[in-house]
């Protein structure tokens, strides 16, 4: 399971979990109860595969499935409220935490096993050294590699941002699985409706003290939070721009992302900024 609002990182290291669990022939399954646009080619090219019809379950089916012998394992988050399913983490205490953002106050307790990397470029990273380094062999199918491919590229704007040596090695190890690139790309553009909107939200941004742009996407829409994170992305493509932050409205909370490339670490700021019911997305290279 991974994080509320998933993005090709959590379900990509999710499904690259879900081979090694498989190699142990043990029953297994993916949470995924987010439908949206930075998340649903990559779904579906899943669901093209007659093994994966019936691996990923919504909410409903995961909390019927679950009781006090199960394994819950949870990607790219540590923070309880903003697992995929937070009712999970009351039905067994069998929790394994894979992660590498910065702890945060609301962090899961009760954890049997922690991997919290924060000098990891993703969580599909750590997956990928788990696999590659584990005391089994583990043959990835080339849609799990892909999958876990996606999630470093996503995580590090195509293997610009917070990028190591054990970066690339993952990235190394999965390509000769025969990872498709071309397909791989196709999973994140965006329509034409979606460009113009991000590019209007550049065109409004207010640039504070010459390096931090900050600007607002005012509609209601479910997809806000990938619009911010684009458009956030996109501010930084301006010349002395060194941190952006990017105002969404989702419907039933206000979401947030901010992206640094210089010394600001937006991820500081926009946890001071949460409450209960904001959503936020960061990437700093601080």
């Amino acid at each position: 399971m991974g994080h509320q609002n998933a993005d090709i990182d959590s379900v990509g290291s999710s499904i690259g979990l879900y081979r090694f669990a498989k190699m142990l022939k043990e029953d297994v399954h993916i949470v995924n109860n987010t439908k949206s646009m930075a998340i649903n080619g990559f779904i579906d090219t899943i669901k093209e595969q007659e093994e994966y019809k019936d691996v990923i379950i919504d909410k409903s089916q995961a909390i019927s499935k679950t009781n006090s012998e199960t394994l819950l394992i949870i990607t790219d988050t540590h923070k309880k409220t903003f697992v995929e399913v937070p009712e999970l983490l009351d039905k067994t205490e069998n929790i394994v935490i894979i992660d590498h953002h910065r702890k945060s106050a609301d962090f899961i307790e009760n954890a049997t096993l922690t991997f919290h990397e924060t000098y990891a470029s993703s969580a599909s990273e750590l997956v990928t050294e788990i696999i590659e380094y584990g005391t089994n062999d583990i043959e990835l199918k080339q849609i799990e590699a892909e999958g876990l491919y996606a999630g470093i590229m996503i995580d590090t704007k195509n293997f610009t941002f917070k990028t190591g040596v054990r970066t690339f090695e993952a990235a190394a190890y999965l390509r000769k699985y025969g990872v498709d690139i071309i397909r791989v790309k196709k999973w994140f553009q965006s329509d034409l409706d979606s460009y113009n909107l991000i590019a209007d939200i550049v065109k409004k941004a207010e640039i504070i003290n010459d390096s931090i742009g900050i600007s607002e996407y005012e509609e209601k829409d479910k997809n806000a939070n990938l619009i911010c994170a684009k458009a956030a992305d996109e501010l930084l493509t301006i010349n002395n721009i060194t941190a952006s932050f990017v105002i969404g409205n989702l419907g039933d909370k206000i979401c947030i992302s901010g992206r640094s490339i210089g010394d600001i670490n937006v991820q500081i700021i926009l946890e001071k900024l949460r409450r209960r019911r904001t959503y936020y997305s960061c990437r700093s290279s601080a």
